[in-house]
Formats: C-alpha cells, sequence, structure tokens
C-alpha cells in the first residue's frame, strides 16, 4: 500500500485542451499531473459524492 501524505495545496491549469494539476504534499514534494477534461470531470463527481456523503469507490476516474 503506498504510504498516505497530507495534502498542503493544489493548483491547476489548462493547457493546449488538457489540465495540468499541482498537488504538492507535507512535505513540499509537488506533483504534476496532466488529466483530460473528461478525467478532471470524474474527479469532481467523485469528491461531490464523498462531500454528498457518499461513496467515491463507483466514480474511479480513469483514462
Amino acid at each position: 500500500m503506498a504510504e498516505r501524505r497530507i495534502l498542503a495545496g493544489f493548483a491547476s491549469e489548462s493547457d493546449d485542451g488538457s489540465f495540468v494539476i499541482h498537488i504538492v504534499d507535507d512535505r513540499d514534494e509537488v506533483f504534476e499531473i496532466r488529466a483530460s477534461r473528461e478525467n478532471v470531470e470524474l474527479m469532481v463527481a467523485n469528491l461531490q459524492a464523498v462531500l454528498g456523503g457518499g461513496s467515491g469507490e463507483a466514480n474511479h476516474a480513469k483514462g
């Protein structure tokens, strides 16, 4: 199992029809991820489900 870290920061930008997401952890490590619009929409739906008290497991973002 991967080591869990704490989210310390987050930023995103649009780039040529996709998105670049920067995630900063509690060790100040920055992870840069490129995602399609479809994957970003799936991430948003997943977070909305979890914030609403549901499970995000049914909305795994893959692409």
